[in-house]
């Protein structure tokens, strides 16, 4: 440094790296933000409406029950509902295709053939069957009929997502009219 110079002039450069450093940071905090979005989204709020639908006592086919057996069955349930509404969810996100019409009435047929066990007991119908292989035939439908509620659930979830996106994507189209 000659006399008479003052120090060199760095502002510019350390507002340029300090400006360039904080859109670093918020752009690694929006990934993690979207990231946290998604899987909230798409894979917690499926999970846990699976959760709520089955914790609900007029919901639970084996609520009544209280052997251990049941319980655990009842548990299996509600984890393969969880992940039926997380794949299925996913899964529809990812293909870019809502849950179709015909998935739709098949799921509700479904729902329809697994109740079936659950109902001819309400009637006090066996089937024909022991005791024994009549609860072993409901245990198995209740839990076909959990994985059917996921299904659903998944569904429900990916069509709001498909419609919160269509909204978007529609309001970023300039609108033409016809004349």
């Amino acid at each position: 440094m000659f006399p008479g110079q003052g120090l060199p002039d760095t502002s510019d450069e350390t507002d340029g790296q300090s400006a360039a450093w904080r859109s670093e940071l918020f752009g690694k905090l929006l990934i993690a933000l979207v990231i946290a979005g998604h899987v909230l989204f798409y894979d917690v709020l499926p999970a846990v409406l699976a959760w709520a639908v089955g914790s609900a006592q007029g919901l639970d086919l084996f609520s009544g029950f209280d052997t251990p057996s049941l319980r655990r069955v009842a548990a299996l349930g509600l984890f393969l509902s969880a992940v039926a509404a997380i794949i299925t969810t996913e899964s529809a996100t990812l293909l870019g295709r809502p849950f179709g019409r015909g998935a739709l009435i098949t799921t509700a047929v479904a729902i329809g053939v697994v109740l079936f066990p659950s109902l001819a007991d309400w009637h006090r119908i066996r089937l024909g069957l022991t005791p024994d292989q009549f609860a072993i035939l409901q245990s198995y439908c209740y839990l076909a009929l959990r994985v059917m509620v996921g299904f659903l659930i998944g569904a429900i979830v990916s069509w709001v997502g498909f419609a919160r996106y269509m909204s978007q994507v529609s309001s970023d189209r300039p609108q033409h009219s016809r004349k």
